[in-house]
C-alpha cells in the first residue's frame, strides 16, 4: 500500500469514502464516513475514536470493533495510557502505543488498569489539537504491532480528518449559535421578521409571524401594490435606506424595513399592542414574552383601566373571548388581579 517511490500513501480505490469524510456535516456522519474508510483500508482492524477532550479526558466515545475476544469488551473512555506522551509531545500528530511503551515504564501499569484484558497489543493513533491540548483522538488498534504501511495511510489521513474536525466544529458553533439567537428572538415582545439579500423569508419572531400574517390578509384585493409585498420588492431591488410604511387598512399596523449587511430586518409595529420596547421595565419586557399579540392587546387595555366589556368593544371581539384570554394572562403571569397586573407591566 505504501509507495516506496515517495513515501506517500494515496489510495485511490477509497477516494470516494475520502470526499465522503471530507464532506461529513456532523460528527454522527464523520464517523460513519471513518467507519467505511477504515472497513475498506484496514478491514482487520478496531477502531475508536475519543471527542470533546478536555484535560486529557473524552467526553465522547465512539468505536468499531472487529471480532472482539470478549464479546462484553468496550474500549476504555479514558486516555490515561497516552495523556503523559502527548502532554511531553504537545502537537504531535501520530504516535504508537509501542512508542509510548519505549519512553514510558509505567504505560503498561496504566494499561491494565484501565483495560485488565485488553483487545489489542498495539495501536496507531491520530491526534487533533487545539493549542497545547487535543481535541480528538482516533486510534485504531491491532493485535500485533502496527505495520510500516498503516502508519502511513493513517498519516496520509492527518491533514483531511484535521479540516473534518474543524469545519464540524464551525458548523456546531453556527448551528448553536442559530438555536440560541432563534430561541431568544421566539420570546421577543418585538414583532420582526428577517430576509436574506433576495427578499426571501428567513426567520419570522412568533409575534413577527403573527403580524406579518395580519398584514397580509388585511389586504383588500387589488391595494397589494400599496402593500407590505410590493414594498419588500423595491427594497430588494438596491434600495440601502430605512423604509416606513402605514398599514392601508388598519391605523394602528405600521412597519420599518431596515437593510443590513446579510439582509433585511423587518419590524411590524401595533400600537394596540403593550408599549415598544425600550420603553418598558425588565420585568415588563419578561412578562410581555409569555403573552401572544392579542393578549398583550387585551392587557394593555386592562391597564388603561378598561372594563371587559369596554375591551370587547374597542377589539371587536365577544365579551366571552376577552374573559377567556384575560383569564390566560393572569395564569401565564402569575397574577391574580388587574391590579397586580397593571404592577407588572408599570
Amino acid at each position: 500500500m505504501l509507495d516506496s517511490s515517495s513515501a506517500v500513501y494515496a489510495p485511490r480505490s477509497s477516494r470516494s469514502q475520502i470526499v465522503a469524510l471530507q464532506s461529513a456535516v456532523d460528527m454522527d456522519s464523520f464517523w460513519r464516513a471513518s467507519l467505511s474508510l477504515m472497513r475498506k483500508e484496514l478491514p482487520q482492524r478496531s477502531c475508536v475514536l475519543f471527542s470533546d477532550i478536555v484535560d486529557f479526558e473524552p467526553m465522547q466515545l465512539r468505536y468499531h470493533l472487529v471480532a472482539p475476544r470478549n464479546p462484553d469488551y468496550v474500549p476504555a473512555r479514558s486516555l490515561s495510557v497516552a495523556a503523559p506522551y502527548l502532554a511531553r509531545h504537545p502537537r504531535i500528530e501520530s504516535y504508537t502505543y509501542a512508542e509510548i511503551a519505549a519512553e514510558d515504564p509505567e504505560a503498561q501499569q496504566r494499561r491494565l488498569e484501565q483495560e485488565p484484558d485488553p483487545e489489542w497489543d498495539d495501536f496507531v493513533a491520530l491526534a487533533f489539537w487545539r493549542k497545547a491540548e487535543p481535541h480528538s483522538v482516533l486510534a485504531v488498534l491491532g493485535d500485533k504491532q502496527v505495520p510500516q504501511e498503516e502508519k502511513a495511510f493513517l498519516e496520509f489521513l492527518h491533514p483531511m480528518i484535521d479540516a473534518g474536525l474543524a469545519r464540524l466544529r464551525t458548523l456546531e458553533q453556527e448551528r448553536s449559535l442559530s438555536t440560541l439567537l432563534q430561541g431568544y428572538l421566539q420570546n421577543s415582545p418585538e414583532a420582526l421578521v428577517f430576509f436574506d439579500t433576495q427578499g426571501r423569508l428567513l426567520y419570522q419572531s412568533a409575534h413577527g409571524e403573527t403580524q406579518f400574517s395580519r398584514w397580509n390578509r388585511s389586504l383588500r384585493r387589488g391595494q397589494e401594490p400599496a402593500g407590505l409585498p410590493a414594498a419588500l420588492r423595491t427594497v430588494f431591488q438596491g434600495a440601502e435606506k430605512e423604509l416606513r410604511l402605514q398599514h392601508p387598512e388598519l391605523p394602528e399596523l405600521s412597519a420599518t424595513l431596515d437593510p443590513t449587511p446579510g439582509g433585511y430586518v423587518l419590524r411590524l409595529v401595533d400600537t394596540q399592542t403593550l408599549g415598544q420596547a425600550g420603553e418598558l421595565s425588565q420585568q415588563a419586557l419578561a412578562a410581555l414574552k409569555k403573552l401572544s399579540p392579542s393578549e398583550q392587546r387585551v392587557a394593555r387595555l386592562v391597564v388603561e383601566g378598561l372594563r371587559n366589556d369596554q375591551i370587547a368593544e374597542r377589539l371587536c371581539r365577544s365579551p366571552r373571548t376577552v374573559e377567556f384570554q384575560l383569564h390566560n394572562v393572569f395564569r401565564k403571569l402569575g397574577v391574580g388581579n388587574r391590579v397586580q397586573l397593571s404592577r407588572m407591566l408599570s
